[in-house]
C-alpha cells in the first residue's frame, strides 16, 4: 500500500520542520516545495530531504509546472541561505582566500 500525504507548513524562516507534528520519522519520503525571492524574482523550488534506504541529490532545484507537467530544472548550488529567507551568493574559496590576502 502507498500513501501520499501532504503537509501546509507555515514558513518559518529561524526552523526547519518538515511536518507539523512531528511526524518526519514515519515517512520514507519528504520533498520540500517552496516560493523563494531570488534576484527580486519570486521562484518555486524544491529539494529531496529525506528518502529512506536511498542515495539522492540534496541540491536545492528550480522546478514549474506547465502543460508537459512538473519540469525540474537547474541545481542553486551557487547559493546559500535560500531556506533561510536571505539567499546570497556563495563566495567561491578562491575569491575568499584571494580577498583574505
Amino acid at each position: 500500500m502507498t500513501v501520499v500525504m501532504t503537509s501546509e507548513l507555515e514558513d518559518r524562516y529561524t526552523d526547519l520542520r518538515f511536518s507539523p507534528y512531528g511526524t518526519a520519522f514515519l515517512t520514507d519520503a519528504i520533498i520540500v516545495q517552496r516560493y523563494i525571492e531570488v534576484q527580486s524574482e519570486l521562484k518555486r523550488v524544491l529539494a529531496v530531504v529525506k528518502v529512506r534506504a536511498r542515495m539522492h541529490s540534496r541540491d536545492l532545484r528550480l522546478y514549474e509546472i506547465n502543460e508537459e507537467g512538473i519540469v525540474i530544472g537547474e541545481s542553486l548550488a551557487e547559493y546559500e541561505g535560500l531556506l533561510g529567507g536571505r539567499p546570497n551568493i556563495k563566495m567561491s574559496s578562491e575569491r575568499f582566500d584571494h580577498q583574505s590576502r
